[in-house]
Parts: C-alpha cells; sequence; structure tokens
C-alpha cells in the first residue's frame, strides 16, 4: 500500500482514518485486485492525508462487505452522533440474553471507572473526555444490542377462543 504512513495522529473515529486502518489489518493488495483497482491506487484513496484520490462510498461498502469489518459504519455512525449494532442473525437463547447483559453492565462499569479517573486530579481534559465517551458510546452499543436480543425473544401468545380472562 502506497502513501501507508500518516503525516499525524488521527481520530480513529473518522471515517476516512477508520478506512486507512481497515487496510492495515487486512491484505490491502488482495481487497484491490478484488475491487479492480491497483494497490497504490487503492493505497492512496485509504490514506486520509491524500488530497487528490478519494476513497468511493461505493468502495467503502464494497471493502465493509469483503472483509466483514464494520470499522467504516462505526466510525461514520459515531460521527453522525450514533452508534452501529449489528442486530442479531438469529432468535436468541436466554444464555445469549444474560451474557449481554453481563456485557451492558460491563461496558458501563468501564465508562464509570473512566469518569473516576478523569476526575482524579478535580478537571476534566478533552482527551479524557474522549475517553469517556467512547467508553459511555460503547455502553450504548452494548444496550441497543441488548434491545435487538430482547425483541428476538417475542413470541405471540397462543389465543384460544375458550379462554376468558377476568375475575
Amino acid at each position: 500500500m502506497s502513501n501507508n504512513t500518516l503525516k499525524q495522529k488521527q481520530d480513529p473515529q473518522c471515517p476516512m482514518v477508520a478506512a486507512y486502518l481497515l487496510g492495515q489489518r487486512h491484505n490491502a493488495s488482495d481487497l484491490a485486485r478484488k475491487l479492480g483497482v491497483s494497490p497504490n491506487v487503492l493505497g492512496n484513496r485509504l490514506n486520509p492525508d491524500q488530497d487528490f484520490h478519494k476513497l468511493g462510498l461505493g468502495e467503502a461498502v464494497a471493502i465493509t462487505e469483503l472483509t466483514n469489518d464494520n470499522a467504516i459504519l462505526e466510525a461514520w455512525a459515531h460521527q453522525r452522533g450514533g452508534v452501529f449494532v449489528k442486530l442479531p442473525e438469529s432468535v436468541s437463547c436466554d444464555e445469549e440474553l444474560s451474557d449481554q447483559l453481563m456485557r451492558v453492565n460491563e461496558e458501563f462499569g468501564a465508562a464509570l471507572g473512566e469518569i473516576r479517573k478523569a476526575r482524579e486530579d478535580g478537571i476534566i481534559d478533552s482527551e479524557e473526555c474522549d475517553r469517556v465517551t467512547s467508553k459511555l458510546m460503547s455502553t450504548v452499543t452494548e444496550a441497543l444490542a441488548l434491545n435487538a436480543l430482547v425483541k428476538g425473544q417475542v413470541r405471540d401468545l397462543p389465543r384460544h377462543p375458550t379462554a376468558v380472562i377476568g375475575k
């Protein structure tokens, strides 16, 4: 991948930086071949410091599909003030629900720990605030995943014409 170093520290929550990091995690040459472009062209398009070559939406979608890596979607959702939550593929069982409850609590605990650390000196600076926000967004993501699991457990009660509800 050409131009594979960043000029300055970049925010990993930026979709373009997320695309760059995705290219670093996966075989960019193989991705380029599958997309029908040269590795140098893809390297330039993935580099957020590159002024002339930009990654298009279609390529971002294709790269997401080829790698099964949601980093670009997650960063874009974060940049837009939201979160990306992958919905469960099938009906969940009680064990999956319990595991998800634990993940929500784990993330919330981590967020509270980050807040406590940030307040130790009596001042929360912008970097500390960013870390707290990141932890809280992870908590929201896990809470939304829990909501999706709960919805996956909804069942219709059988209706019996002879059933009488009341006193």
